[in-house]
């Protein structure tokens, strides 16, 4: 039975007499974090199965039932691993490994952050005097109430306290003296009285803020009396101690001098959005740094931040200095050695990706700000060597884009332009802005050359005009100074008064002259503009549209059901619709309906058409409405007759007694569009040959049954005929009914369903 005070009688020489105030176990905040993303308490729940109890008096125990109870050790631990790991649980895989080592490396460390863990449970939990609260956290009774009277003896810990208490043995392990001296001041004075492993960290770290800070005063008075070599030794010594000590790393840059022949300064420049540190030449390549960043007029006690991660070969970037403050970098080697001192630097990075761009009397800069920059300064230089402040810039798309517009570019790019300029060299600086600790701050500049070119006039104006003699006549005005050319874009053409390089023109078009004459091929439909050529530069014009329409071929026209034909032809080169018409013969309305090519192709045309008597005719349309034909075009046509259907039904015949009489075949003429005109087709129904034999899919398939003829159904428009009955001794057979003769063709023939054509 547990005794009263925690740690009675337990007979295990590491057993606490004391809980611990604090885990001392480093990257503890990781393991937390790991913890509560698996839902966990405290870490004591991953170490026992459902159900299962926790000992943590005299070591860590995992209770299975009674008297069966298993060490928590390494072993234990990684067959915990394995299990979860059976489970694909990676996260609680990967916590259980980093607890075994853990466990390996100090045997008494998971006990110690189990039993801050729970300490800290008890304390926010409202019944935490209670050992049954304990209980319910999955401590093994017999341990619960010692736990919690050791609890309540305990310091308590607010959260402040605790923040102190978890990051202690980080800033300790990282040499971060004063940061864990902050922590240290922030415990309660009752924490280590109880810890006998926090006292002994406390009083390490006591001692060694007592040797830099005598270390600090040996160098402060060297410093006064001007003995600037044993100075730097001193903050240098200091600085190894506690590399986060403000007045030591300052002391070091007041006073550092590089040895001769030595490294040189730790080279620094400001990029967008960070400075970039890199190695200066003659450093030990295989060397530990730890750089810390000073910032103009911060205070002394300001904490000095680390900027992580190697100094190695390639640049290393600090992502968090302040913009618009002048900062230095120092960077203290692990073993002691010459430290390295960057220059001071303002932070204010310049813009980016510059682009300078001459136009038709302008020039066009463009940039990408860097992040942080509160606004950018450009000047243009002329070759008179007159400066002019460009104004405040405004969003703009690519270089070369035309003119900023209201809204940001899709590339984030900003930009300015100066209008109005002849031709020359000129010269562009851009600065940027930066809200500094002292008022603004504008960075060094760059600059960039640019020449301006002479340029040709614009085309003004172009139309098209049909010529008697056939083709097309082009007519503009402007072009002045330049030669102006014919071309089709293959894409999207520019807007007028666009800049263009004269070398990716497209190539003249070949049936329009010098003069203007155009003689489209057949099937042409282009929209032909008009550029200004200058050299190598070029304006874009205006454009027209023209059409060389193809006429349609091979139209014809057949009904597919009632009121609907499908029509075919082949379609013209070059046309994006087509119009067909439909006219009916009585006299009737014409509709129109536009093709689209596509559609066409993919789905062909099926148009109402209704049932009497009409004409269709094609023809192309323009793809414009705007477009000047050069020629007018036949157009196809057709004729499509009236609409005419025969059906049948195959009917049993009538019971007579007890047995049916012949099965009877009803043939009917359908011509809703009024007279169904000469030349109507047969209608033969046919048996399946042999008798019981398969439904005939052709008239040859069988033999004829019945034959009504066409003159027949014009006059009786509806004809009956009795079928042969089956021989006897034979079963049913299917027969079927088909068009012959006549307008097979265009009639339609509706059939019934085929599982009735059946005589039985």
């Amino acid at each position: 039975m547990a005794g009263t005070e925690f740690g009675h009688a337990l007979g295990r020489s590491r057993a606490l007499s004391g809980l611990p105030a604090a885990p001392l176990v480093a990257r503890y905040g990781e393991l937390v974090s790991a913890q509560q993303a698996l839902g966990l308490s405290h870490l004591g729940e991953l170490l026992v199965a459902a159900g299962g109890r926790l000992r943590v008096l005299d070591g860590i125990f995992a209770v299975e039932g009674p008297g069966r109870r298993r060490h928590v050790g390494p072993e234990a631990l990684r067959e915990l691993r394995d299990l979860r790991a059976a489970r694909a649980d990676a996260e609680a895989v990967a916590l259980l490994d980093r607890l075994a080592g853990i466990q390996e490396r100090d045997p008494a460390a998971l006990r110690r952050i189990l039993l801050y863990q729970l300490v800290r449970l008890l304390h926010d939990h409202p019944r935490g005097d209670l050992p049954e609260t304990a209980a319910g956290f999955g401590v093994d009774p017999d341990e619960a109430a010692a736990l919690v009277h050791a609890t309540a003896a305990s310091p308590r810990l607010d959260p402040a306290q605790r923040a102190a208490a978890e990051g202690l043995e980080d800033a300790w392990l990282a040499g971060r003296v004063r940061a864990a001296a902050r922590s240290a001041a922030a415990l309660p004075r009752t924490a280590a009285g109880a810890d006998a492993l926090l006292a002994g960290r406390l009083a390490e770290l006591a001692g060694r803020v007592r040797a830099a800070d005598a270390l600090l005063d040996e160098g402060r008075a060297h410093e006064d009396r001007g003995e600037r070599e044993q100075a730097a030794a001193a903050y240098g010594r200091a600085a190894a101690l506690a590399w986060d000590c403000p007045r030591a790393v300052r002391g070091l840059v007041r006073t550092h001098r590089p040895a001769e022949g030595g490294p040189g300064p730790l080279e620094a420049s400001a990029v967008p959005g960070a400075v970039a540190l890199r190695r200066p030449p003659g450093a030990d390549p295989d060397g530990v740094w730890r750089i810390v960043r000073l910032t103009r007029h911060e205070p002394v006690t300001t904490p000095l931040p680390e900027v992580p991660g190697p100094l190695g070969a390639g640049p290393l970037t600090d992502g968090r200095a302040p913009l618009g403050r002048q900062v230095r970098y120092v960077a203290l080697p692990a073993d002691g050695g010459t430290p390295l001192i960057s220059a001071p630097l303002l932070v204010a990075p310049e813009v980016t990706e510059l682009r300078l761009t001459d136009g038709r009397s302008r020039v066009g800069v463009t940039w990408l700000r860097p992040p942080g920059a509160t606004g950018v300064r450009v000047t243009l230089t002329d070759p008179e060597g007159h400066t002019t402040d460009l104004g405040t810039p405004s969003p703009a798309g690519p270089a070369g884009a035309g003119p900023a517009g209201a809204g940001a570019g899709e590339d984030g790019r900003e930009g300015v332009r100066a209008e109005g300029i002849g031709p020359g060299e000129y010269v562009v600086r851009v600065r940027c802005r930066y809200a500094g600790a002292g008022g603004e701050a504008v960075s060094g500049g760059i600059e960039a050359a640019v020449r301006v070119h002479p340029w040709p006039e614009p085309v003004a104006g172009l139309r098209a005009a049909v010529r008697g003699a056939g083709g097309l006549e082009l007519r503009w005005t402007g072009g002045a100074g330049g030669d102006v050319r014919f071309v089709q874009w293959p894409g999207a053409a520019p807007a007028e008064g666009a800049e263009l390089v004269a070398a990716e023109l497209p190539a003249p078009l070949a049936w329009v002259d010098a003069a203007g004459i155009a003689q489209p091929p057949p099937g042409t439909l282009a929209t032909v503009s008009a550029v200004a050529v200058l050299g190598e530069r070029a304006l874009a014009g205006p454009g027209v549209a023209v059409e060389a329409p193809e006429g349609v071929r091979g139209l014809t026209v057949r009904r597919t059901s009632a009121g609907r034909a499908k029509v075919s032809f082949d379609w013209p080169d070059g046309a994006g619709r087509v119009i067909v018409a439909v006219t009916p013969e009585s006299g009737g309305e014409r509709t129109e309906h536009p093709v689209v090519r596509a559609v066409f192709l993919r789905e062909g045309l099926e148009l109402p058409v209704g049932p009497g008597a009409v004409r269709v005719c094609a023809y192309a349309a323009p793809r414009s409405a705007h477009a000047v034909a050069a020629a007018p075009r036949d157009a196809g046509q057709a004729a499509l007759g009236a609409e005419v259907a025969i059906a049948y039904r195959v009917l049993p015949g009538p019971r007579r007694m007890l047995r049916r009489g012949p099965a009877v075949l009803r043939v009917s003429l359908h011509s809703p569009g009024g007279d169904p005109g000469s030349g109507l087709p047969d209608f033969v129904l046919v048996r399946g040959a042999g008798g019981g034999g398969p439904r005939p899919h052709r008239p040859s398939d069988g033999a004829e049954l019945c034959r009504v003829t066409g003159a027949e159904l014009a006059v009786s428009g509806t004809v009956e005929r009795e079928i042969p009955p089956h021989p006897p001794g034979r079963g049913p057979y299917a027969v079927r009914g088909f068009l012959l003769g006549g307008r097979a063709a265009s009639v339609r023939l509706d059939e019934p369903s085929l599982t009735s054509l059946v005589v039985r």
